[in-house]
């Protein structure tokens, strides 16, 4: 059985990265694998006492899976790829706490390392993360890019599970080309009419394309929105960090990011 690596460090952060790793578990039917990146100087019955204790809590709402965990030593963005890549991971999965708060835990400081060390998909979620409402709506952003169609197969996988509606965002910006961009998002458009998935679609002029994507995400209360870990790269973007950087700093709802170069397994 295919597995999703949790990144835990026993905040708030990581505990929703649990319960949102459970709620993509239940609908692709793999287990769990929490993995904690220890110091040399912690004691390891300690943390598998508050691993354990997690297990207990969280492991009854896997409905046809198992949660298993694994203690390493070393870097925790290493360690989490490390993992991923041995296991062959569906995705790995884990919490940040955004640009107010980044530095509060160790997976939130790492989140973005994961991201670009890992080369299975990464999914993100905030601490304050409300689960109170399903999956319904994924943002799908479409820049001028050569990568940037690489991510619908997989968010169509997970909208198939979820029965969620596709909202294609087409992006333009002073760098696009205008024609480019609504040939992709035509493409994506045929994709989703293939497979029978709802979508909708909306086009936009923007500077900043982080910028855009979470207005138009709040416009529309997101559950999700699909990137991919390269976008088109404007100077105002790059002295702010990379698209990917910023998604996950300042997004309120959960991002999961996709290598340009990485076979979706999920959406096989």
């Amino acid at each position: 059985m295919k597995k999703i690596i949790v990144g835990i460090d026993f905040s708030r952060g990581s505990e929703c990265a649990i319960e949102l790793a459970i709620d993509m578990a239940n609908k692709i039917k793999n287990s769990i694998k929490l993995v904690y990146v220890k110091s040399n100087i912690e004691n390891d019955n300690d943390i598998k006492d508050k691993i354990n204790k997690l297990i207990q809590r969280y492991s009854p709402t896997l409905t046809s899976s198992t949660m298993e965990y694994a203690i390493v030593e070393g870097k925790v963005s290493q360690e989490l790829a490390t993992m991923a890549s041995t296991l062959d991971a569906t995705m790995v999965v884990v919490g940040t706490h955004g640009t107010s708060g980044y530095e509060k835990d160790w997976i939130g400081r790492n989140a973005y390392k994961t991201i670009e060390e890992t080369t299975c998909p990464v999914l993100t979620i905030r601490e304050n993360f409300d689960f109170n409402k399903d999956l319904e709506n994924i943002v799908l952003p479409i820049d001028s890019s050569m990568e940037t169609r690489q991510k619908v197969p997989f968010a169509a996988k997970i909208a198939t599970l979820f029965n969620s509606k596709i909202h294609i965002l087409g992006l333009y910006t002073s760098g696009s080309i205008v024609t480019m961009v609504d040939k992709y998002v035509e493409q994506v458009e045929k994709f989703l009419e293939k497979y029978n998935i709802q979508y909708t679609t909306e086009k936009t002029g923007c500077e900043n394309i982080t910028n855009a994507t979470l207005e138009y995400a709040e416009n529309i209360n997101a559950d999700l929105i699909v990137i991919m870990t390269e976008q088109e790269k404007k100077l105002s973007n790059i002295m702010l960090g990379s698209y990917a950087q910023q998604m996950i700093h300042r997004s309120m709802v959960p991002v999961l990011t996709i290598h340009p170069d990485e076979i979706n397994s999920a959406a096989r």
